[in-house]
């Protein structure tokens, strides 16, 4: 009896450890050669024995379903990007890789259970921030660019986001930590750090975006900072300008696109990448939209990929209808090249961004240019897009 009990626990202390991780929070850190970043997610077993996944950032919650576990290993498919989390696991702890498949790269990752995102550990007390920044990154050099830094503060706890003209950073969170503040965001296809320190001409700081991939950034607090409008970046000739279909599906075929298909109706291009958090946000956003729109308009998705060959291309664009759930076009546009996706449209040398819509009118024309996109994370400036978008197309359609 008593060598039966003890094989009994043993078994199920086995199945315990090489089946199950243990639910709750947990701290995973990116380890970059010259940073860490760190994120929040939760473990759960909503429907049984199969893990779910919540990756948290800020007011942000990316469910992960389709976890894998094989003995004492869990494998994490990001989807709908070609990136995926491996690491063995034990009772507190993880360790393994975070693997980019479409650049063919494994950065070292680990997690600790019940762990916080972030140690405040200056004894200081911190300053309250203010909620607008202008930033400019890599300051007085050729590469210069701007931003606006939209964040919000509870006690020593920051969230926000930062905007671009190569479209949003999504959700960051982090701390201030006396005189300086540690942001983080992980949305599965990359992993940033936005690190600052406080001094009396404003803030200046470190911003990580990959392995060996960072830049300086300076801010000063700006309630009127503001970027180009998107839809005024690209301006277009009414009656003008009309696109070159063979080479927007050119890398699927010169005839993957039939032009007769949209004739008479109004037409929204969306130029994108399988790749792309914010192509990924604005494919989520166009999904429900044209579930309510598809009897007035057509809808064509153009990819443009990383480690590019047809195969490989063909293989990331069914993946990403089918997790997406699209109902309209997708064909693929090429290799990864912001000049190559503007080659279909004979007025633009090249888009500024990842993704960049174009709407045509029922003639075929190119009427608008949307160049960048403020997602879910910017609030009230993806809530504007959101009612010029739909007075666009409102006018389009009644033309």
């Amino acid at each position: 009896m008593k060598y039966l009990v003890t094989t009994l626990f043993l078994f199920i202390a086995f199945c315990s450890s090489s089946q199950f991780i243990k639910s709750g929070q947990w701290r995973g850190v990116i380890s970059y050669d010259s940073a860490e970043v760190p994120f929040i997610f939760e473990v759960g077993y909503p429907t049984g024995d199969s893990p779910e996944i919540i990756i948290i950032n800020g007011g942000d919650r990316r469910v992960i379903k389709n976890v894998e576990i094989k003995d004492d290993s869990i494998i994490v498919p990001l989807d709908p990007f070609d990136v995926e989390i491996r690491a063995s696991f034990s009772a507190m702890g993880m360790s393994g890789t975070y693997n980019k498949y479409y650049r063919d790269l494994s950065i070292p990752f680990k997690a600790d259970f019940g762990r916080a995102r972030m140690q405040k550990n200056s004894v200081q007390p911190f300053a309250p921030i203010e909620e607008r920044w202008s930033i400019t990154f890599s300051p007085d050099t050729p590469g210069m660019s701007k931003g606006v830094g939209l964040f919000k503060q509870q006690g020593h706890i920051v969230s926000g986001t930062i905007m671009t003209e190569v479209s949003d950073y999504r959700f960051f969170e982090g701390i201030l930590d006396g005189d300086s503040m540690k942001l983080s965001c992980f949305d599965g296809a990359h992993a940033f750090a936005f690190l600052g320190k406080r001094s009396p001409e404003g803030w200046s700081g470190e911003m990580i975006y990959d392995n060996g991939y960072s830049e300086p950034w300076q801010a000063t607090y700006d309630s009127d900072a503001e970027l180009k409008d998107p839809f005024e970046m690209v301006r277009v000739d009414p009656g003008t300008h009309k696109p070159y279909y063979d080479l927007l599906g050119a890398g699927q075929g010169k005839d993957a696109i039939d032009p007769s298909k949209y004739e008479g109706k109004v037409l929204i291009i969306q130029l994108f990448g399988t790749w792309c958090p914010n192509s990924h946000d604005q494919t989520k956003y166009l999904v429900e939209w044209y579930r309510k729109n598809k009897d007035r308009v057509s809808i064509l998705a153009s990819s443009y990929e990383a480690n590019y060959s047809q195969d490989y291309g063909m293989e990331r664009l069914e993946k990403y209808k089918v997790v997406n759930e699209i109902e309209y076009d997708l064909v693929l546009g090429g290799r990864l090249s912001k000049t190559g996706a503007a080659t279909p449209f004979p007025f633009m040398k090249r888009i500024e961004a990842f993704p960049t819509l174009v709407i045509l009118d029922k003639q075929g024309f190119v009427r608008y240019v949307h160049s960048y996109f403020n997602g879910p994370a910017t609030g009230e400036y993806y809530r504007s897009f959101d009612q010029r978008f739909n007075e666009i197309i409102d006018l389009l359609v009644a033309e």
